[in-house]
């Protein structure tokens, strides 16, 4: 996921990359995998935020 677009990336790739993602984890036959590194707080964690809009 990005947060930061990076030089030369169009200024909307954030908003692209998480409408490309919950277009796919919105789907009720897919199965969410939220990886999240094992050195950050769980609750600050955007993966587990966007999958459980789609799966609470």
């Amino acid at each position: 996921m990005v947060k930061v677009p990076a030089q030369g990336q169009p200024p909307d790739i954030v908003k692209k990359i998480d409408d490309i993602i919950l277009e796919y984890i919105s789907n009720e036959n897919c199965l969410i995998l939220a990886v999240t590194p094992a050195n950050i707080d769980l609750v600050t964690s955007d993966a587990l935020v966007m999958a459980r809009s789609q799966d609470p």
